[in-house]
């Protein structure tokens, strides 16, 4: 079996928002190791550098990775990429919640092994763990019924944050084989866990909007404990499904549950790249030490500067087993740089998701389950 020690060391960095020379040479080191064996087993890959004039001379400094030619995430939900052999892939992820083209993300163990420490890193410097013991609300899909989708694999990884009391998860597959969720089930959750000590809720915003509404349908009130956290993702709407901003849903959570604004994050990331973003009390999702991001022109590719909205690139070489060390994804954003939070370095600013048509993940998926449930309800 082939040994990536480059990437093994760049995988235990220690701290995760603290870039040295060090850190920037272990993550070049690392990206030269990966993309050199991709370039190896991958004719795709190698047509692609050669289309775009690049070889692994290129990459002289830290500076030089965001020469990698991209891999755009759309082909990835076409073509399987497997790098290792069949027998040592140890787990397989999927991008869509209910259904479409899906994206299949494929590791090794070692790979496993890796992100679970990066994650875990990049959560306990951003400010997401407590050492006390919460109930958990989990407002994506039930692992059991999920199976091979990302989101419910990455929330799994957000619950080792907090000690777990108790979990409950609450978008379940039915007898019909369809995804539901249900306002009450979530509300009685919340008013029975934290009656017991902090509450930690987890996943798709829009259902956890819709439990707050559940609560003032009821006239019930609750003050939560004040360590309870929120850990958001899949895009920011309310029960509607209209946009709102991170600052808007902390305030609407601190005025009915007086769960305190500073405590309510949200969670950035694809499956084809598995780098998690997360958010600071700002509302800015910070670019930790294991990746590299540049903004890219739609039309030219060309890098564009801080503050102007373009596509996504996403730079890292932890997983071996797929080609996606430089993925292109279709979300729009816009690049800052060391935020008023006080955590250096680069930060995504505003992120657009794109292509809500052709790219039908978990986020979108889950607003067509709550529309379904609102129809029902006659809301």
């Amino acid at each position: 079996m082939r040994s990536f020690p480059s990437v093994e060391a760049y995988g235990l960095i220690e701290r995760a928002f603290e870039s040295t020379d060090r850190t920037e040479s272990l993550f070049t080191d690392a990206v030269r190791e990966n993309y050199g064996f991709q370039l190896e087993v991958q004719p795709y890959i190698a047509s692609l550098a050669k289309r775009y004039g690049f070889s692994l001379g290129d990459i002289e400094g830290p500076e030089d990775v965001l020469k990698l030619p991209p891999l755009f995430v759309e082909v990835m939900k076409y073509h399987r990429f497997l790098s290792i052999p069949e027998d040592q892939v140890a787990l397989n992820l999927t991008s869509s919640g209910t259904g479409g083209q899906v994206t299949q993300a494929l590791f090794d163990q070692a790979g496993v092994d890796r992100i679970q420490r990066i994650s875990r890193t990049i959560f306990r410097d951003i400010g997401f763990c407590s050492d006390r013991p919460a109930g958990y609300l989990m407002f994506s899909y039930a692992r059991e019924d999920a199976g091979a989708v990302g989101t419910s694999w990455s929330d799994e990884q957000e619950m080792a944050c907090a000690p777990v009391s108790e979990a409950r998860w609450l978008l379940r597959r039915g007898d019909d084989g369809v995804f539901g969720f249900d306002p009450e089930e979530a509300a009685n959750g919340l008013v029975e866990l934290s009656e017991r000590g902090p509450v930690r809720l987890l996943g798709f915003p829009a259902f956890i909007f819709q439990m707050l509404e559940e609560l003032d349908h009821q006239g019930r009130s609750l003050k939560v404990d004040r360590d309870s956290f929120v850990i958001a993702g899949g895009g920011w709407k309310n029960h509607a499904g209209l946009p709102m901003t991170q600052d808007d849903f902390a305030r609407e959570l601190e005025r009915r549950i007086g769960l305190p604004r500073e405590n309510v994050r949200d969670l950035y990331g694809m499956v084809e790249h598995g780098i998690p973003y997360c958010s600071c009390p700002e509302g800015h999702h910070h670019v930790p030490v294991f990746a590299k991001v540049a903004v890219r022109h739609p039309l030219t590719l060309d890098t564009m500067p801080l503050g102007e909205e373009g596509l996504l690139h996403l730079i890292s070489p932890w997983n071996v087993a797929q080609p996606n060390c430089s993925v292109l994804s279709t979300d729009l954003v816009v690049l800052g740089e060391d935020c008023p939070c006080g955590v250096k370095g680069q930060y995504i600013r505003s992120i657009r998701r794109g292509g809500k048509k052709k790219h039908k993940g978990c986020a979108i998926a889950a607003q067509e389950i709550l529309d379904r449930v609102r129809a029902e309800r006659g809301m």
